[in-house]
């Protein structure tokens, strides 16, 4: 790792009681350490509150404790940043949850919010329930992989890089479908505009900027905002891979190295500068290779280690261009990121899920999945807007104290096998009830006011709240009045607030979207009456 982690030393700790590290920043100058007894503590630069200590400036003379991590069992990070020194991080635990801080201007900390983050705070969302295992980072957003071999997008998206079909920005975690959807994914990278996935299969998929054939697509497609097929690697079995700045390495089952993308500083280690549209095997003079490296730094050489140990580098290497791979006297990853600037530690962390358990958790979730909607197994159906939607009575029992009290009590004796739903669209209550198999709130902004009113009027408080959080980023002036509307009428003060504080930056914007003078009167006053009583 970086020299940097030298100081350790001097502050009374010993190798053996660090658990994990990572160091960071445009000049190395960040560390956060994480001990064996679950403590983490940061010493560094501090911009911009990037040691998670929610405050700024050079405070960190000594490592001091990142309270919000301490007893989460941090297992490992991901980091990424522009050259700006915007600078965007997670916390990977053994136990599932993952914590973000840091630049968050296109949504990509997953929290829901653009806002800039100075402490570590957990994503939930579609990740609330679920074990994420590797995140990736491009400059502006980010990619959640599960135990399950899901993969979840937000952040950034106008190359289409989040892989969801749109090109619109996201700030909550969004499951990634398309090709993806009921296949297992065991790995992901990111380019700073561009996505890619590897599949159980030994296949790669990639979405997001595919100008001059970056990401390895047809030539014909600039942008993929949907995953698709990389070219060139039928018949080949993909163990591994990784990504730089705009190019890509996979490693084989068989230990070849095949690279694509662009090739300015002769990162793709074919012999020439020239880019490469199309997965090509790089020279096989080092022998069978088991571990692959590259950094969204541009400074940064790729790094090969051999089954012989042997460690190659290629590309830039402080300022000189290496074209080919040559043999070094490194003897590991971290070492040759420690050398070459900005010194950093290497970043690519996965937490281990054997085979079995991503099976049988995918298994489970699958089931559950299927049986959504399934009039084969089903014992009830909604009819909406003259469509059925068919579920099972049990599950929603068990995820809302209503229905429990309608399916075991006021429905029981008449038996019920359908049930016609009222003053609600199809497309909302669709979303409601695949939230009791899936736990996915993965529907628009659009639709997030209705689901809510589902939500609270079924008593499913956890809805509630991811109801909330999309309401909140997908503020407008054209939709303030409504969201204030059934927030005053459900309670919600919280809610209420942010509308209020909503309306006070917009004043003008919003009042001149209201319908009537009433209306206008009455917003007027409560807007001016919060703004007082907060003085």
């Amino acid at each position: 790792m970086s020299k940097l982690l030298v100081k350790w030393a001097n502050f009374g700790y010993q190798t053996r009681e660090i658990r994990t590290a990572i160091v960071f920043g445009t000049n190395g100058e960040n560390v956060i350490i994480v001990l064996e007894n679950d403590e983490v503590l940061a010493f560094g630069k501090n911009q911009k509150g990037c040691l998670g200590a929610g405050v700024d400036g050079e405070v960190n003379k000594e490592l001091a404790p990142v309270k919000n991590l301490r007893g989460q069992r941090i297992e490992g990070f991901a980091c990424a940043g522009d050259d700006d020194g915007k600078i965007c991080i997670f916390a990977i635990t053994g136990s599932g949850p993952v914590f973000s801080w840091g630049e968050n201007g296109f949504g990509q900390l997953g929290l829901g919010t653009t806002e800039y983050t100075k402490v570590p705070t957990k994503i939930l969302g579609s990740l609330k329930h679920k074990r994420v295992v590797q995140v990736a980072c491009g400059n502006y957003h980010s990619l959640a992989l599960t135990s399950e071999g899901e993969v979840y997008a937000f952040g950034r998206n106008k190359e289409g890089e989040l892989g969801l079909g749109t090109n619109y920005d996201q700030s909550f975690p969004r499951k990634v479908d398309g090709l993806l959807d009921g296949t297992i994914v065991t790995s992901v990278a990111c380019h700073n505009f561009s996505s890619l996935a590897l599949l159980h299969s030994g296949e790669i998929f990639a979405w997001g900027d595919n100008s001059n054939g970056r990401i390895g697509l047809c030539h014909t497609v600039h942008q993929a905002c949907s995953p698709s097929n990389v070219l060139n690697l039928e018949g080949v079995l993909i163990s591994k891979i990784v990504s730089g700045r705009d190019f890509t390495l996979a490693l084989s089952d068989d230990g070849k190295i095949y690279s694509w993308g662009v090739n300015k500083k002769g990162q793709l280690g074919t012999g020439t500068t020239d880019g490469v549209s199309i997965p090509t095997i790089i020279s096989s003079e080092m022998g069978r290779v088991t571990e692959i490296a590259a950094s969204l730094y541009e400074s940064h050489p790729c790094v090969a280690i051999t089954e012989n140990h042997q460690v190659y580098i290629w590309g830039s290497c402080n300022g000189q261009l290496a074209k080919k791979p040559m043999l070094t006297s490194f003897l590991s990853l971290d070492e040759v990121f420690t050398v070459f600037y900005p010194p950093v530690s290497y970043q690519r962390f996965q937490l281990k899920i054997t085979t079995d358990e991503r099976k049988r958790k995918g298994l489970v979730n699958e089931r559950l999945r299927k049986a959504f909607d399934n009039p084969e197994t089903a014992d009830f159906a909604f009819i909406v807007e003259g469509k059925k939607i068919h579920v099972h009575k049990n599950l929603l029992t068990i995820g809302s104290d209503l229905f429990k009290k309608l399916f075991l009590g006021d429905w029981k004796d008449s038996c019920p096998k359908e049930q016609i739903v009222e003053d609600h669209s199809y497309d909302a209550f669709y979303a409601f009830l695949k939230y009791f198999y899936t736990d996915e709130v993965d529907f628009t902004h659009e639709l997030a006011l209705d689901v809510y009113a589902l939500a609270h009027f079924y008593q499913v408080t956890d809805l509630m709240d991811e109801c909330e959080k999309i309401l909140k980023s997908g503020m407008t002036v054209q939709n303030v009045a409504a969201v204030y509307e059934k927030a005053h009428l459900f309670g919600a003060k919280d809610l209420c607030e942010f509308c209020f504080k909503f309306c006070k930056g917009h004043l003008i914007d919003v009042v001149d979207n209201f319908g009537t003078a009433d209306s206008k009167r009455e917003v007027f006053f409560e807007v001016f009456s919060w703004a007082a009583n907060k003085k």
